[in-house]
């Protein structure tokens, strides 16, 4: 099955190969998406599909197939993944909760 979501005004098409990942501000977001370019890793930064409901209003879309890879390369530079979603068969949106951030934690400063 396949989500539609509207990105920069074109209508985009999700499907199985895909997630969307959500952190837990735009902010962490932004610093996701500063981190991934370093690598190198393909990405795409989208508004938060209007179906999915969450507080962070941005999201990366990503490839299952590098998620693990994203996850160790995100963990390691502090960035936490608040959720996963991803497109399952026939049904709606599948979410996949991470751990919380630590307490201690603080999102990285806009420096």
């Amino acid at each position: 099955m396949k989500q539609a979501f509207t990105h920069q005004g074109k209508l985009a098409l999700l499907t199985e190969s895909h997630m969307v990942l959500l952190f837990h501000t735009t902010h962490e977001t932004m610093h996701a998406e500063s981190v991934l370019k370093q690598h190198h890793l393909k990405f795409r930064i989208v508004p938060r599909p209007r179906d999915i409901q969450d507080d962070c209003g941005l999201g990366l879309v990503i490839l299952r197939e590098n998620r693990s890879q994203i996850e160790t390369i995100l963990l390691a530079e502090a960035v936490y993944i608040k959720a996963a979603f991803q497109v399952q068969g026939n049904q709606p949106w599948i979410r996949e909760n991470y751990p919380p951030a630590p307490t201690s934690y603080e999102s990285p400063s806009s420096d």
